[in-house]
């Protein structure tokens, strides 16, 4: 008797024997891709949280603001023609 057609099943038969084991052994967990709602302290925390954040922005923003218009102050005792930058030194390779 020639079983050699049973090669050829194996795959579907095994892929079949896979899927029904892997939804079996989800059906007594519960559904993980869905989260529970924040309850209403945790968002009261990151509020706060939120709030601070915003309150470091606008010091960091200020503070670059003072930076820049020191560097402005500086750069204007120094003039160039407008357009221009100021030019790269490349070191010479030692040879």
């Amino acid at each position: 008797m020639n079983l050699s057609w049973l090669i050829y099943l194996a795959c579907p038969i095994g892929m079949g024997v896979m899927m029904w084991m892997m939804m079996r052994g989800n059906q007594g967990q519960p559904n993980q891709d869905r989260r529970p709602a924040a309850p209403a302290a945790d968002l009261a925390e990151l509020s706060r949280q939120l709030d601070s954040l915003d309150g470091q922005q606008q010091a960091i923003r200020a503070q670059m603001r003072r930076l820049l218009d020191e560097d402005a102050i500086e750069g204007q005792s120094e003039p160039q023609a407008a357009g221009t930058q100021p030019e790269e030194v490349i070191p010479k390779p030692a040879g």
